[in-house]
């Protein structure tokens, strides 16, 4: 090349490339060209020195192409503004460094960059084109505004250290399908997308260091990172994600070594989806506020977490929770978390497995159902001063949930729908003291410990116990509903068993069934009350006694006046010894005649009295006097009375010798 061909200014840069020395040129326009030439070789490098070139605010004319060069120096072009997109196709450089640049973009696809790429605070028009390149340092794009609908191409970029993209305003897609970053990804203050396509979609990026976009980080469109793997932690704390009716965040089946974090101010418009995550630390979701009404606000089964799931405090969702068949490590937190999703089911939990506690306490609330299905948690499950509300249907459906604590819906809790607590199996207590109810409560088919029903509690519903069986039954009978159904309910021991009468008020709130009596009274036997006992079943016969057809009522009453239906046996001996009376006070006052004058023995009112009163039984009275007028209709009617009792002594013997 002829030196005498350059201007002045860019003689200037000529002759300070071999020293690296760097040349400002504000406003000063260069050839592209001769940059060119210069990195790839007409000038000579002096002995002893590292050439380079720095330019600085220099307008570059024409297009910088390096398309397939070997540039082993230092290309440092700060503060530039470029007529034409650089190209670096397949090149393969040392430093580059473009910060502060104005440009209509950046072509490095294939590029192998031997250094960092620089290329913060640019302002490019048109888009950064990266595709399969290689950083061998930091990729740099802090601060830089980028204005195209694929704003970033970077398919299958590889960066061996970090990409800052702090404060960057990617006005389009940032795309970085199948990258590789070796330290961190940081987007923490920037503004990324466009509404209704992608803004960050890096499907499979693998980032060894983490991902942190936070502190204002700002999405428009979908932020995919789908089957993504991040190393040490992934952070979205205080990010703004919008892209309404559609998907905000997607990280579906993202594998996360370390905490992922969705708080302190997170908020999206928007599914959250995290389907198939694996998070080896922890997750949060705390003073997380997630929008997606009538739809799914968090999508999230099948997860696996490694250190509990945190979704308190602050922890607000317009739209469904979906946690089904996740496993958590550790517990589950929801205190003083707010769910709406009025008329459908605002927290959906089946199939989960929790190795700690479920906890939706402290100012939880929900509009719309809270479903647990088939689920298992191995410490205690806690909606203690929980308010639900789902007047249509269910609030609170917990299936098929063994749970290794108890189950604690007291101190304040409150539902406004129906409590169903089906076939689940509760090691400790299932509390329901302090709880007002406003629907019916349904603990058919479950087992616990002890069931504990308080002073304040307020059933206002029917309550379904059948099937259902406990330890120890912790009531205030008082406070049960008027209508209970309990056939089947068992349980093995009553806190407080007595006034028996409180007890049989309960049971009369359901149509009449044999077996809640006879579960009393063998809970009242076990604990000694065997009067008790009695009463049971005495009341017990009674109720029965109202269904019967008429002759059996009949029946059954002159069981119950004579001897309580075997109950009573004092009260048998009782009409005996009125009978009695009465018999030897007529017949001594009015001699029956004897049959045959001369063989008669001495008559014996009280006897001939006895004789007629017992069946069977003979004392030679009866057949030796007969009695005439009034004293024979008094005889027949002793008779008739000593049959009557005997057969329902008979009768109360033996119903009551046939029990246990």
């Amino acid at each position: 090349m002829i030196i005498e061909d350059l201007s002045e200014p860019e003689r200037a840069l000529w002759e300070a490339f071999p020293t690296a020395r760097p040349v400002e040129l504000p406003g000063t326009p260069v050839r592209a060209a001769i940059i060119a030439r210069i990195l790839l070789g007409a000038q000579e490098p002096l002995p002893g020195q590292t050439p380079g070139l720095h330019l600085s605010g220099a307008r570059i004319t024409g297009r910088l192409d390096l398309s397939y060069a070997e540039v082993q120096h230092p290309l440092i072009l700060t503060k530039c503004e470029f007529e034409q997109t650089p190209v670096l196709t397949e090149a393969r450089t040392g430093l580059v460094d473009l910060t502060a640049s104005r440009a209509p973009g950046l072509q490095a696809v294939a590029a192998v960059i031997g250094g960092t790429l620089r290329l913060e605070d640019c302002e490019m028009a048109g888009p950064i084109q990266l595709t399969g390149a290689h950083v061998s340092r930091t990729l740099n794009l802090s601060g830089a505004a980028i204005h195209a609908p694929h704003a970033v191409h970077a398919d299958g970029l590889t960066i061996d250290r970090d990409l800052l993209c702090a404060n960057t305003v990617i006005d389009g897609e940032l795309r970085l399908t199948g990258a590789r970053i070796g330290g961190t990804m940081t987007l923490d203050g920037a503004r990324v997308g466009q509404s209704g396509g992608f803004s960050l979609a890096a499907e499979g990026v693998v980032i060894d260091g983490g991902l942190s976009c936070t502190r204002g980080f700002h999405s428009w469109g979908e932020l995919n990172v789908q089957d993504a793997r991040i190393g040490r932690r992934c952070a979205f704390s205080g990010a703004r994600l919008s892209n309404p009716d559609g998907i905000a965040l997607n990280a579906e089946r993202i594998s996360v070594e370390g905490g992922l974090r969705i708080d302190d101010g997170f908020t999206a418009e928007g599914e959250v989806l995290l389907r198939g995550a694996r998070v080896a630390g922890s997750l949060r979701l705390a003073h997380a506020n997630l929008t997606n009404p009538r739809k799914r606000a968090l999508n999230a089964p099948v997860m696996e977490i490694g250190s509990g799931l945190r979704l308190t405090p602050g922890f607000a969702a317009n739209g469904q929770v979906f946690l089904d068949s996740t496993q958590v490590r550790g517990s589950v937190n929801l205190d003083g978390a707010t769910l709406s999703n009025p008329g459908a089911t605002a927290l959906s939990l089946r199939r989960l497995a929790i190795t700690g506690r479920l906890s939706c306490s402290e100012g939880f609330q929900a509009d719309g159902e809270i479903t647990l299905i088939n689920t298992r948690i191995e410490g205690s499950l806690e909606f203690h001063g929980a308010a639900l509300s789902n007047p249509s249907g269910r609030a609170l459906s917990l299936w098929e949930v063994t749970a290794g604590g108890g189950i604690d819906c007291c101190e304040g809790f409150t539902a406004t729908g129906d409590v169903s607590i089906r076939n689940s199996r509760i090691t400790a207590t299932l509390c329901l003291a302090q709880t007002t109810v406003d629907g019916e409560l349904h603990l058919r088919g479950a087992e616990a410990a002890s069931l504990k029903i308080g002073p304040q509690t307020q059933l206002l519903g029917t309550v379904d116990l059948r099937h259902t069986r406990v330890g120890v039954l912790d009531d205030t009978p008082s406070r049960w509903p008027a209508h209970v159904l309990m056939n089947g309910f068992t349980y093995d021991g009553l806190e407080a068993p007595l006034p028996v009468q409180e007890r049989l008020d309960w049971l009369a709130k359901e149509t009449y069934q044999p077996q809640p009596y006879e579960q009393l009274a063998t809970v009242y036997r076990r604990q000694g009350h065997d009067e008790a006992a009695r009463d049971v079943l005495l009341a017990k016969q009674r109720r029965h006694r109202s269904g019967q057809r008429l002759g059996a009522r009949l029946w059954g009453h002159v069981q119950d006046w004579t001897v309580g239906y075997g109950y009573r046996p004092l009260r048998a001996a009782l009409w005996l010894a009125t009978l009695l009376l009465i018999g030897t006070i007529v017949f001594t006052a009015h001699r029956p005649p004897a049959l045959k004058p001369g063989e008669a023995p001495p008559f014996n009112a009280f006897i001939y009295t006895l004789d007629l009163l017992l069946p069977i039984i003979s004392f030679g009275q009866e057949s030796a006097f007969g009695p005439r007028g009034a004293q024979q209709w008094l005889a027949a009617a002793t008779i008739t009375a000593g049959w009557i009792l005997a057969t329902t002594i008979l009768a109360g013997l033996t119903r009551a010798l046939s029990r246990p």
